[in-house]
C-alpha cells in the first residue's frame, strides 16, 4: 500500500509539472504576442497617419496586422491554452520526465525508467519491487517548484518598448491613434490631408424622398477654390455641375435608398456624409364600392383605381383606400366644402358618402415626414334622373273607323313603371266619358324600346259626329325624388257623319276604277310586247343578247302586273268592307259585288305563273333554244289575251255597279228624306204660334239634302253615259221640280207663320218623294226585266250559232278526211274553214259583249271561247301548210271547245231563266231575292253527270263502231271535261271549316273524271268504266249537297261587315315587329356599363332607329 502511494505521488507531481510548464509557455507567449501586436499596430498607425495611403494600401495594412496577430496567437498562445484546458495533450508522461530531468539533473533517467517499468510491474513481482523502490526515491521531489515565471524576464523588453511608445503617444498626441486607426478600419473610404478650403453643404438637411430627385448644393469656402468638385460614392467619383459663385450642384435621380458619399476637390476630401432616404405617404390602392339606388335595378359594383366617377343620383360611394407610409388620410369635398376623415379598418382607410349632386374632391395623406407630394383630385359627376321621352306614330282606320293603332319608342335612363293610352269620347261640346286608360305592353328592364298597341273602337259605340280624344303617357320607375311622366300631344279622331262616309266610299271607288284602268293598260302593253317577241323568235335559230334581255323584261313586266292585280284585289276588298259597314244595299247589288270579287280573285292564274317561271328557267340557260321558247310565248300570248279581256269586262261591270250603286243610294236618301219631311210636317202642324227658327233651319237642311240627292242622280246619269251599254235611268225631272216647289212654298209659309199651310205643303213634298222613290224602283225593276230578257235572247242566239258552228265544223272535218292535198276540192274546203273561223270570231265578240252584262258567265267560259277561236285559227294555218294531220287535230280540239261552251252556256241559260222567274215573283218594292247566280244551281252538275252516264251506257249497248263511234266518244269526253272544270266551283275555301278535307275529296273526284276521259278517248267502254261513272255521280251529288249547305249557312249569317285583318302601314309595322322580337335584347345582354357609356349606347341605338 505504501509503494502504491509513492507511485501515485510521483505521478501527481508529474501532472503538476505539466500544468506549470504550460502556464510558463502561455506567459512567455503572451509577452511575445502582445509585443508583436503592439509593434505592428504602432507601425501601421504611424505610417497611415503620416502618409494617407490609398484604400488598397490601407486594406493591405489592415489585413497584414490581422494576419500577424493571428500568427502570434496561434504560434505562442494556442498550444498552451489547449494544454491547460486538457483539450490537447502537448506532453506525454515520458516527455514530461525528460523535461523534469532538465530541471533536476540528479534524477537523470530514473523517472523515465520508472514510467517505462510501471506497466510491466503488473505481471512481474520483481519489476514491481523495483518500481516501488524507485518511487520512494522520487517521492521526495517537488517537480513544479523548479519552473519559475521570472525566468521570462528577458522577454519583457519585447513588450515594454512598444507599450511605452503607445502610452506616451496616446497621452501626447491621441489623434495619431484615433485617425490612423479609423482610416485603417474604414479602408474603403478615401482620406486625405486637411484641405486649404472647406466643403459646406447648403441643403437644410440631407434628407431625400424615395423615388424623387434630390439636388445637392455644395459651397466652397477658403483661401483657394478648386476648379472641379466631385462626389465620391462607392469609390466612384461623380462630377458636380458648377453653379453660381463658388457653388457646385449634383442631382440624385430617383433616389431609392440612403447614400454614403464624400466630396473631393484638388485632391482633398471632405468628411463622409449620408443622404438619408425617407418615404412620402403614397396611395397604393383605390377601390370604390358603388351602391346604386333600387330603382336603377343595377347590382352594386366595385371599381378599381378609378377616381373620376359618373353615377346616378342617390348613389352611395364607399372608398376603400390602401396607402404606404401613411399615418392619416382624409377626403376634402367642394360644392359644398366638406372634409371627411377616413376610418382605418385593418389595412384600409374607409370613407362613405351619398351623392345628390356633382362635386369635386381631393385625397390627402400624411406621415411624420410630409404629406403626399402631388394633389390627388377627382370629379364626381352625378347624372340627374331625367324625364322619360316618348315618340308617337299613329294610324287611324279611315275606312271602317273600327280601330286605332299607335306605336313609337319610349326611352328613359333606367326603365318604366307604366305605359298607357288615355282616351275619352267627346259628344258635341261635352265629354261623354272621363279619361280612361288602356295599358300598353312594355318591358320594364329596357331603357329604350318600341311599343305598339291596336285599340278596338267598336266597344265604344261611337256615333256619327263623335270625337275620340287620346294621348299616350309613359311613367318611369325613378324614386329620386319621385317618378316622372311624359306624354304625347293630344289627338282627335272624329267619327264621320253619313255624308263624309259616302264621300270616302266614292273616293275608294274611284281609286279601284283607276287601278283597273292602269292594270288594263299594262295588260295591253304586255300583250303587245308578247306578240312582238313571238314574231322575232319565229325567224331566229338563236337568241341574241337583246332578244334575251327583251324576254327578261317581259317577265319583269308580268311580275309588276301581278303585284298591281294583287293590290287591286286588296283595294276592292277594302271597298266592299266599307260599303257593307256604312252603306246598306239591296241584295242584288251585294250579289253583284260578290261576283265581281270572285272574278278579281280569278285574275291571278297559277298556270300563267308557272309558264312565266318556265320561261325564266329557259332564259337562264347560256344558249336558250328559240324552238322551246316559241310554244311558251304562244301560250302566254293566249293567257294575256284572256287576261286583257277579263280586265276589260271587269272594268265595264264595275262601272255598271257604280251606276247602280249611285241610283240605289239616291233612292235610299229619297226614302230617308221622305220620312224626315213627314216628321217635320207633324212638328210644324203642332206649332200654334209662328214656327221657330229651329224648324225653319231643319226645312232648309232638308232642301239642301234633296239638292245633294239630285246631284247624285246627275252624276249617275253621267256615269251611265260612259258605259258601253247604258242602262235606262228613270226620268224624274218633273217630279223633282214639284218637290222643290213644295219645299220652297213650305219654307215661305213657315217664315210667314202659316204653320198649317206649311205642314200640308211639307206632307205633299214627302208624299211626292215617296212616289218618286216608287217610280224609280218600278222603272228599275222593269228595266232589269227588259235587260234580262234581252240578255237571255242574246244568249239563245249565241248558243244556236255555236251549235250550228259545231255541226259545220264537224262536217268540214269529215270532208277533210276524204280529200288529198292535190284534190281540187281542197281549196274550197280551206275557204270554208276560213269562213268558220270568221263565224267563230263573231260568236266570240258577241259572247264577250254579253259577258260584260251577265255576271253569271264565268271566267272559264271566256277562256274556253278564246281557246276555240285560237284552235280554229291554228287549223287555218295548218290548211295553208297542207298539213292534214295537224288540221284534223286542231279541228277536233276546236269542236271540243265548242261542245264545252255549249254545255256551259246551257247551264248559264238555266241560271238566267231562274233569275228572271225570281224577278217576276218579286214585284216593285219587294226585296230582290238573292240567288247564287254566279254558281251552278243546286243539282245542275249532278243532273248533267247523270245524263252523261246514261249516254255512255246507251253508246255501250248500241254496238256502233268506226268513225261514228269515235265521234260520239270524243263528244262524251268533251262533256266530261266540261263537268270536271265546272266542278271546281264547288271547292270550299281552304280557310273554311273542313275546307282542306273537302278540297281533297274534290281533287280525288277530278282524278276519277280524268280516268273516264282517258277511257273514252281510247275507246274503252268496260264494266269498270260504268262502275266508276256511278261512283263519280254519287260523289258529285255529295259535293253539291255540301256546297248548298254552305250557301245556306252564308244566308243565315247577319248582313254585317266581315272582319278583315287590320291594315297597318309599314311605318307602324316596324314597331309591332320590334315589340315582338325586341332587338333591344342586344342591349339587354350587353356587359355592365358605366352610366356615361350606357348613355352613349342608348344614343347610338336611337340613331339606328331602334
Amino acid at each position: 500500500m505504501r509503494a502504491a502511494g509513492s507511485l501515485d505521488t510521483v505521478l501527481q507531481q508529474l501532472q503538476a509539472f505539466k500544468r506549470k510548464f504550460y502556464l510558463n509557455l502561455l506567459f512567455k507567449g503572451s509577452l511575445l504576442t502582445f509585443g508583436l501586436v503592439l509593434s505592428s499596430y504602432l507601425l501601421i498607425t504611424l505610417l497611415e497617419y503620416f502618409f494617407y495611403f490609398q484604400p488598397e494600401v490601407r486594406a493591405f495594412l489592415l489585413f497584414s496586422f490581422l494576419a500577424i496577430s493571428a500568427f502570434a496567437v496561434i504560434r505562442w498562445l494556442w498550444a498552451p491554452i489547449m494544454g491547460l484546458a486538457n483539450l490537447k495533450k502537448l506532453l506525454s508522461d515520458e516527455q514530461a520526465a525528460v523535461q523534469v530531468s532538465h530541471y533536476f539533473p540528479e534524477i537523470q533517467d530514473r523517472l523515465l525508467n520508472l514510467l517505462q517499468l510501471k506497466n510491466v510491474a503488473l505481471n512481474n513481482d520483481l519489476v514491481a519491487a523495483s518500481v516501488e523502490q524507485r518511487s520512494e526515491e522520487l517521492a521526495g521531489y517537488h517537480f513544479p517548484e523548479r519552473i519559475k515565471l521570472t525566468q521570462n524576464r528577458s522577454y519583457f523588453k519585447y513588450l515594454l518598448l512598444p507599450l511605452s511608445l503607445v502610452i506616451i503617444l496616446a497621452f501626447v498626441y491621441p489623434a495619431l491613434f484615433v485617425q490612423g486607426t479609423e482610416r485603417i478600419i474604414h479602408f474603403k473610404r478615401h482620406y486625405a490631408p486637411k484641405a486649404p478650403f472647406q466643403f459646406v453643404i447648403k441643403n437644410p438637411s440631407l434628407q431625400a424622398f424615395k423615388g424623387e430627385d434630390f439636388a445637392l448644393t455644395v459651397a466652397i469656402e477658403g483661401n483657394s477654390i478648386p476648379e472641379e468638385v466631385a462626389l465620391v460614392v462607392d469609390g466612384r467619383p461623380l462630377k458636380l455641375k458648377k453653379g453660381p459663385g463658388n457653388t457646385f450642384v449634383y442631382e440624385f435621380q430617383q433616389v431609392q435608398e440612403s447614400v454614403d458619399f464624400q466630396l473631393t476637390g484638388a485632391g482633398f476630401y471632405s468628411d463622409p456624409n449620408t443622404l438619408k432616404v425617407v418615404a412620402r405617404p403614397m396611395l397604393r390602392q383605390l377601390k370604390a364600392d358603388l351602391k346604386y339606388p333600387a330603382y336603377t335595378k343595377k347590382a352594386a359594383e366595385t371599381l378599381d383605381n378609378t377616381g373620376d366617377l359618373t353615377i346616378p343620383e342617390g348613389t352611395q360611394v364607399t372608398w376603400r383606400l390602401a396607402a404606404d407610409n401613411a399615418d392619416s388620410l382624409w377626403l376634402r369635398f367642394t360644392s359644398p366644402a366638406q372634409t371627411v376623415k377616413a376610418q382605418q379598418r385593418a389595412d384600409e382607410y374607409v370613407v362613405s358618402k351619398t351623392f345628390l349632386q356633382s362635386q369635386g374632391y381631393s385625397m390627402h395623406l400624411k406621415n411624420q415626414y410630409s404629406e403626399n407630394k402631388e394633389q390627388i383630385s377627382h370629379q364626381i359627376t352625378v347624372i340627374a334622373d331625367r324625364a322619360p321621352e316618348i315618340t308617337l306614330e299613329q294610324f287611324r282606320d279611315s275606312v271602317l273607323y273600327s280601330y286605332l293603332v299607335v306605336g313609337g319608342t319610349i326611352s328613359d335612363d333606367y326603365g318604366f313603371s307604366r305605359l298607357a293610352l288615355h282616351y275619352r269620347v267627346l259628344r258635341g261640346n261635352k265629354a261623354a266619358t272621363g279619361y280612361r286608360a288602356v295599358a300598353i305592353p312594355f318591358s320594364g328592364s329596357l331603357a329604350t324600346q318600341s311599343y305598339f298597341r291596336q285599340m278596338d273602337l267598336k266597344p265604344l259605340n261611337l256615333q256619327p259626329g263623335d270625337r275620340l280624344e287620346y294621348y299616350v303617357q309613359v311613367t318611369d320607375n325613378d324614386q329620386v325624388p319621385q317618378p316622372k311622366s311624359a306624354r304625347t300631344s293630344t289627338f282627335i279622331f272624329k267619327y264621320p257623319d253619313p255624308s263624309e262616309v259616302q264621300k270616302s266610299i266614292e273616293e275608294s271607288s274611284q281609286q279601284v276604277q283607276s287601278q283597273m284602268k292602269s292594270s288594263l293598260t299594262k295588260a295591253e302593253e304586255l300583250k303587245k310586247s308578247l306578240e312582238q317577241n313571238e314574231e322575232k323568235t319565229k325567224l331566229k335559230k338563236e337568241l341574241s343578247f337583246q332578244d334575251k334581255k327583251a324576254l327578261q323584261e317581259l317577265a319583269e313586266k308580268k311580275k309588276a302586273l301581278q303585284e298591281e292585280l294583287a293590290e287591286l284585289q286588296k283595294m276592292n276588298d277594302q271597298l266592299n268592307q266599307q260599303q257593307e259597314r256604312f252603306s246598306p244595299q239591296n241584295e242584288k247589288l251585294a250579289e253583284k259585288r260578290d261576283q265581281l270579287k270572285k272574278m278579281m280573285d280569278q285574275l291571278l292564274d297559277d298556270e300563267t305563273k308557272k309558264l312565266y317561271e318556265e320561261l325564266e328557267k329557259l332564259l337562264q340557260q347560256k344558249q336558250p333554244n328559240p324552238a322551246q321558247i316559241q310554244p311558251l310565248l304562244d301560250k302566254l300570248n293566249n293567257k294575256e289575251e284572256n287576261l286583257q279581256k277579263e280586265l276589260d269586262r271587269l272594268l265595264e261591270m264595275f262601272k255598271q255597279l257604280q251606276v247602280e250603286q249611285k241610283l240605289d243610294n239616291a233612292q235610299q236618301k229619297l226614302d230617308d228624306l221622305a220620312k224626315k219631311q213627314e216628321d217635320l210636317a207633324n212638328k210644324t202642324g203642332e206649332q200654334k204660334d209662328k214656327a221657330n227658327q229651329e224648324l225653319q233651319q231643319e226645312q232648309k237642311q232638308l232642301q239642301e239634302e234633296f239638292k245633294q240627292m239630285q246631284e247624285e242622280l246627275k252624276e249617275a246619269e253621267k256615269m251611265n253615259e260612259q258605259l258601253e251599254n247604258p242602262e235606262d235611268i228613270p226620268d224624274t225631272e218633273k217630279m223633282e221640280e214639284q218637290i222643290e216647289q213644295e219645299q220652297e212654298n213650305a219654307q215661305e209659309s213657315m217664315e210667314k207663320g202659316q204653320n198649317k199651310k206649311a205642314s200640308q205643303q211639307q206632307k205633299s213634298a214627302a208624299q211626292k218623294m215617296k212616289q218618286m222613290s216608287q217610280q224609280m224602283q218600278s222603272q228599275e225593276m222593269e228595266g232589269d226585266m227588259q235587260q234580262a230578257q234581252q240578255n237571255l235572247d242574246h244568249l239563245r242566239d249565241i248558243l244556236e250559232n255555236l251549235v250550228t258552228l259545231s255541226f259545220d265544223q264537224e262536217k268540214l272535218m269529215k270532208d277533210f278526211r276524204n280529200v288529198q292535198q292535190s284534190d281540187p276540192r281542197f281549196i274550197g274546203l280551206a275557204q270554208q274553214q276560213i269562213k268558220l273561223s270568221d263565224d267563230a270570231k263573231i260568236i266570240e265578240d258577241s259572247l264577250l259583249s254579253l259577258a260584260k252584262r251577265v255576271p253569271q258567265i264565268q271566267s272559264f267560259v271566256t277562256r274556253e271561247v278564246g281557246a276555240m277561236e285560237g284552235e280554229m285559227q291554228n287549223s287555218s294555218e295548218a290548211i295553208k301548210d297542207r298539213n292534214l294531220s295537224k288540221t284534223g287535230n286542231h279541228q277536233q280540239l276546236a269542236m271540243t271547245s265548242m261542245n264545252n261552251l255549249a254545255l256551259m252556256l246551257s247551264d248559264v241559260q238555266q241560271q238566267m231563266q231562274q233569275a228572271m222567274m225570281a224577278m217576276q215573283q218579286s214585284g216593285p218594292g219587294k226585296k230582290k231575292g238573292k240567288g247564287k247566280n254566279g254558281k251552278n244551281q243546286p243539282g245542275a252538275l249532278g243532273q248533267m253527270q247523270q245524263q252523261l252516264n246514261e249516254q255512255i251506257q246507251q253508246l255501250q249497248k248500241s254496238g256502233q263502231s268506226g268513225k261514228e263511234l269515235s265521234e260520239q266518244l270524243a263528244r262524251l269526253a268533251a262533256q266530261q271535261e266540261m263537268l270536271r272544270n265546272a266542278m271546281k266551283e264547288l271547292a270550299p275555301s281552304p280557310t273554311a271549316p273542313g275546307g282542306k278535307e273537302g278540297g281533297e275529296k274534290l281533287s280525288n273526284l277530278s282524278k276519277l273524271m280524268e280516268q273516264t276521259e282517258t277511257d273514252l278517248v281510247n275507246k274503252r267502254l268496260t264494266e269498270q268504266t260504268m262502275m266508276r261513272q256511278k261512283e263519280i255521280l254519287t260523289r258529285l251529288l255529295q259535293a253539291e249537297k255540301a256546297a248548298n249547305e254552305r250557301d245556306l249557312d252564308e244566308k243565315r249569317e247577319a248582313n254585317t261587315a266581315k272582319e278583315l285583318p287590320a291594315r297597318i302601314p309599314p311605318s307602324l309595322q316596324k314597331y309591332q315587329e320590334r315589340q315582338k322580337q325586341q332587338t333591344e335584347s342586344l342591349r339587354q345582354n350587353l356587359p355592365a356599363l358605366t352610366p356615361y357609356y350606357k348613355k352613349q349606347v342608348d344614343a347610338y341605338f336611337k340613331r339606328l332607329g331602334y
